[in-house]
């Protein structure tokens, strides 16, 4: 009991204040994962090694929205944001990712200010957005918080990442960056290869030029860039150019660490000395 009131102590603390959205809009350096993997032990690992937030994918892997409340709880135990990215930018789609209980959605392939403001205005209640209200919701920490207080903390603390990864969002991101209620543009650099004719080849120096230009973009509308970063290095280059938000791939970080234990334990095992044959009887 004393174990799920702690637990419950820590969602109610993060449903009530805005310290994440506040860190991102601050300007300061946040870093999360990308978690394709229904597993709530998993999440659990991954909040303890001390990542900002979580980026529980729906778009590339197996999270559905069955399982995605069980990610969130396991966030919210081991006191790590959980965001979402959604398959596509339906209203319906955004509403339940929420509902969970989710911080925020991402949303891939935004194209147009049109989109931008569409996608602001799923996530937030009247009279800012059209978010469809319900109270007895996990977002709502089930009808223990009033109603009125549930719609002022979540249109204060949600936040809308939109994803620029095609030739369209880039060509608008000015437009796009300037939309009311956009809290971080995200550059996909596969994707905005792909969709810039240099598919897989994100260092091309027309993406890298394209990545320059949406963090310039996001600059001087005065609106936080992420970006994919796989690597201390990528965090250090794309953090001299104002990038802040950073997320790396939870699965390629667990395959390159097995890798090198896998590689480490072989070295140790064939470097040692054998020991002498027993002599059979």
């Amino acid at each position: 009991m004393e174990l799920f009131r702690a637990v419950l102590d820590i969602w109610e603390r993060a449903m009530t204040t805005n310290s994440f959205k506040e860190r991102v809009h601050g300007g300061e350096t946040v870093l999360g994962t990308i978690l394709p993997l229904p597993s709530p032990e998993v999440a659990e690992v991954a909040g303890l090694a001390g990542y900002d937030f979580l980026l529980l994918d729906m778009e590339h892997g197996p999270v559905t929205v069955d399982v995605l409340g069980g990610l969130v709880r396991a966030c919210r135990a081991v006191n790590v944001v959980p965001l979402a990215r959604v398959p596509e930018g339906h209203p319906k789609t955004i509403l339940r990712a929420l509902d969970v209980g989710c911080v925020g959605v991402m949303v891939p392939q935004v194209d147009t200010p049109e989109q931008a403001a569409a996608v602001v205005t799923a996530t937030k209640y009247a009279p800012a957005g059209t978010r469809s209200l319900a109270g007895a919701t996990a977002a709502a920490l089930w009808g223990k918080v009033s109603m009125s207080d549930h719609i002022a903390n979540s249109n204060a603390t949600t936040i809308s990442v939109l994803q620029i990864e095609t030739r369209r969002g880039f060509e608008a991101v000015e437009a796009i960056a300037r939309v009311p209620g956009v809290d971080v543009l995200f550059i996909g650099p596969s994707d905005l290869s792909q969709s810039l004719g240099h598919p897989g080849t994100p260092t091309h120096p027309d993406i890298q030029a394209a990545i320059r230009r949406i963090i310039g973009a996001g600059r001087a509308a005065g609106v936080p860039v992420g970006i994919l970063a796989l690597t201390p290095e990528d965090v250090r280059t794309y953090r001299t150019l104002g990038v802040t938000v950073f997320v790396d791939s939870l699965p390629r970080v667990l395959l390159r660490a097995c890798q090198g234990q896998v590689h480490g334990m072989r070295e140790a095992a064939s470097g040692a000395a054998s020991p002498t044959p027993a002599h059979p009887r």
